[in-house]
């Protein structure tokens, strides 16, 4: 009996995480768009843009190549373009470690025709020292947003 307790134990631990994990990104989107229609976007400026000119220009590259994958491309705001794209990041304290930092992300994506916002994703991940490893992070965070892009019902 015990044997069974430890190991039901164990196996709730181990979903733990995994909960935690389906919240991080959040994705959501107007029930009811056509998706198919968005080939083209261009870039809007962002309220609260990234400042660092590397920063910005690495993250608007690995959203751009999310988008490209999704055959979304990117033309300049002199064409038509089908849905405008802002991203925002911002470095907080990690709320359940003080001493670690994490960078949250919100990416929104636009329909032209009426200004709405169609699609948006937040999330977070945890940053070190290691900036080859932030770069991964965040690329991977990005993966996942749009992982659920264009969104099925």
């Amino acid at each position: 009996m015990k044997s069974t307790i430890t190991i039901v134990v164990l196996l709730l631990c181990l979903a733990i995480p995994v909960v935690v994990a389906a919240e991080n990104p959040k994705v959501d989107w107007v029930r009811g768009t056509d998706f198919s229609r968005f080939h083209t976007f261009t870039w809007a400026k962002a309220v609260y843009a990234i400042q660092d000119p590397d920063a910005n220009l690495g993250m608007a590259r690995a959203v751009q190549e999310e988008l490209e994958a999704k055959s979304v491309q990117f033309i300049t705001s002199d064409q038509k373009f089908d849905v405008f794209v802002t991203y925002n990041a911002k470095i907080n304290q990690d709320s359940q470690d003080l001493s670690k930092s994490q960078i949250s992300i919100n990416v929104r994506i636009f329909d032209s025709k009426d200004d709405s916002v169609v699609w948006s994703a937040g999330g977070y991940v945890a940053l070190g020292n290691d900036k080859t490893q932030n770069r991964s992070n965040v690329r991977g965070l990005l993966a996942e947003m749009f992982k659920k892009y264009p969104p099925t019902e």
